[in-house]
């Protein structure tokens, strides 16, 4: 059993954690927070979201696109021979496109959302899962969206892909006790810029206007990437020592059920 200080959150000075999409939005805050509190930080990104947001210095930095198996294979590879475990493993990886109907969508549209969503949610648990074996006390977070459970019209495509990833975290959970841990975070709608089309993408999107979506929420405002972090670190560390296959929603009390 791990020792929980109840004085920390995350997880202890020295862990080492790997985080995919560490260049984003919400990645940027995370991989700051744990470097800040003694965290040991792997960074995995697409080149474009390295370039465009660089990791700070101290953490170490690899090129990778999750949705592509070779290049998975190659970012870990080179991951493990830097770091023989991971006590930590955080993906953020996720993108929207196709602003359209299931019976109208593209084919190749839906391949693109769920190879960027569940399959690189996938390929990188697959990859991630042995180090963190070797930890003893590994802990991965998989962050889906409220949309898993929520689905607003045009985005049933996204939804199916965020559901696949809870359904992936559940069953993960139960493959993995007790020496890893596997949950879900869900955010609702964050000012990232995931709003106009992700990190290191292509703009699609104009956004939205936190002060029109802001009166939905009962929080009164649109989430910021902080406030995620602090439940991503608690998932991370000994604190949530007997949460497992959970799926904790972040969006200020919009999804309620």
């Amino acid at each position: 059993m791990s020792n929980f200080d109840p004085s920390r959150l995350g997880p202890v000075p020295g862990s080492r954690v790997a985080v995919v999409g560490g260049c984003g939005g919400m990645g940027r805050v995370l991989v700051r927070a744990l470097l800040d509190t003694g965290v040991q930080v792997a960074v995995l990104d697409l080149p474009a979201s390295l370039a465009q947001n660089p990791p700070p210095p101290e953490a170490l930095a690899f090129a990778m696109d999750g949705s592509d198996a070779s290049s998975v294979a190659a970012a870990f590879a080179e991951l493990a021979r830097r770091w023989p475990h991971l006590d930590g493993f955080v993906n953020l990886a996720g993108f929207f496109k196709g602003f359209t109907p299931i019976a109208e969508l593209p084919v190749e549209l839906f391949d693109e959302v769920i190879a960027g969503n569940l399959r690189c949610h996938f390929l990188c648990a697959r990859a991630a899962l042995p180090l963190l074996h070797r930890s003893g006390r590994g802990s991965l977070v998989s962050v889906a969206s409220t949309m898993a459970v929520d689905v607003v019209k045009n985005y049933t495509h996204y939804g199916m892909a965020k559901a696949g990833i809870v359904g992936m975290v559940k069953g993960l959970a139960r493959e993995n006790a007790p020496v890893v841990r596997v949950n879900a975070v869900a955010p609702g709608l964050t000012n990232t810029a995931f709003l106009t089309g992700g990190t290191g993408r292509d703009k699609i999107f104009e956004g939205i206007p936190e002060e029109v979506y802001a009166k939905r929420v009962p929080m009164k405002r649109m989430a910021q990437p902080q406030d995620m972090a602090g439940p991503i670190l608690f998932l991370l560390g000994a604190a949530s020592a007997f949460v497992n296959g959970e799926m904790l929603i972040v969006d200020g009390g919009v999804y309620t059920q």
